[in-house]
Order: structure tokens, then sequence, then C-alpha cells
């Protein structure tokens, strides 16, 4: 897999899935009004805690999806933080 792929991959969690779940209806860039009420709550700690669960999942079952939704999460974290 090159760098392109992986990131056209995570592309794909981000923009369809989240567009599906209605997390998210203008695109990876535009706003995501779920994870900006769900940060005001709880901080990074949720976007931190999805990290460490995949992370954790993909030692155990070795899922490279879960790799790319690490990936995701971190886009988000960074997308999101308050220290720009």
């Amino acid at each position: 897999m090159t760098f392109d792929e992986f990131m056209t991959a995570v592309r794909a969690l981000l923009e369809p899935t989240a567009q599906g779940k209605g997390y998210n209806t203008t695109g990876v860039d535009g706003a995501n009004q779920l994870y900006e009420f769900v940060s005001g709550v709880a901080g990074e700690g949720h976007a931190l805690g999805e990290i460490i669960y995949k992370v954790k999942r993909y030692a155990a079952k070795g899922n490279p999806e879960d790799m790319l939704k690490v990936a995701a999460w971190a886009f988000l974290i960074m997308k999101h933080r308050e220290y720009k």
C-alpha cells in the first residue's frame, strides 16, 4: 500500500461513512457537529479512547482497517485541536 492509497482509504472512512451516519454533511474539511459537541463535553478524551481501542483491537485481531480508523481519529483531533 502506498501513502496515497492509505490516505484515500482514510478519506473513505471520513467522508461517506461520516455522512451516512450524520456526523458530517459537508465533507472531510467541513464542520463536524457531532465531533465538536463530544469534544466540548469530553475534550479529546473520546477521540483518544477510540484510538486506544482501535490499536488494542488491531493488536488482538490484526484487521488493517483499524489502522485506517486510528489515522481518521488522529486527523479529527488535529483538525479540531484548540492549540492551532
